[in-house]
């Protein structure tokens, strides 16, 4: 046999047909729709931070009693208010309560398209991964630099290790939500969401009779 016959052509290798999954990326619509829940929460909780002015002195013993009990130099009331002013002042929480209001809106309302298996989802979901990736790291870099500032211990570890955590978790959901686009059993899963009415021939019906 000629060499040329025993190599199969790209013409042939682009003719096998590639079996839709569409188990797939509904599970990941469904892991990034809690996921998107999960960012707005911390939205919402970046907001309240931002329009409350003072911390009671209840809440701050309550935030300040573990890390002062693994201490030398405790953390005091007003050093702690300090940070959340300073915090406040630079304008953290409210880019990243913005920043990942719209992330999450983006990634709830990509999963549900996902699910639906439309092409749109995945690229909305991707699209708010990145904004949350952008707003969370710049953020959580601002509260650190306030940190850095006005606390010491266990607690200025805690938000320097959230700049990373937040980073880690924005990147792992833009991940998932460009998953589908990459895969080629669940990018085949996918339509562009418009009607999908298959035209048939007239000929067709006349060869038949």
């Amino acid at each position: 046999m000629d060499e040329d016959e025993k190599t199969v052509s790209d013409d042939e290798w682009d003719s096998i047909p590639i079996k839709p999954d569409r188990r797939g990326p509904k599970t990941i619509a469904i892991l990034l729709f809690f996921g998107g829940l999960l960012i707005l929460f911390q939205a919402y909780t970046d907001y309240q931070s931002h329009n409350l002015a003072d911390i009671s002195d209840a809440e701050v013993d309550r935030l300040l009693e573990t890390p002062n009990s693994q201490s030398d130099n405790p953390i005091t009331n007003e050093q702690y208010q300090q940070f959340h002013d300073d915090a406040r002042d630079s304008g953290a929480y409210l880019i990243r309560a913005i920043g990942l209001a719209v992330s999450g809106s983006l990634v709830v309302f990509g999963s549900i398209n996902l699910y639906r298996l439309y092409s749109s989802g995945p690229k909305i979901a991707t699209t708010g991964a990145v904004i949350g990736f952008v707003s969370g790291l710049y953020g959580s870099h601002l509260v650190r630099l306030a940190s850095d500032d006005n606390l010491s211990g266990a607690l200025l570890l805690t938000y320097e290790i959230f700049v990373y955590l937040c980073g880690t978790c924005m990147f792992l959901c833009g991940a998932f939500s460009a998953l589908p686009l990459i895969n080629a059993r669940a990018k085949a899963a996918l339509r562009d969401g418009s009607s999908n009415v298959e035209l048939v021939d007239d000929t067709d019906f006349t060869e038949a009779e």
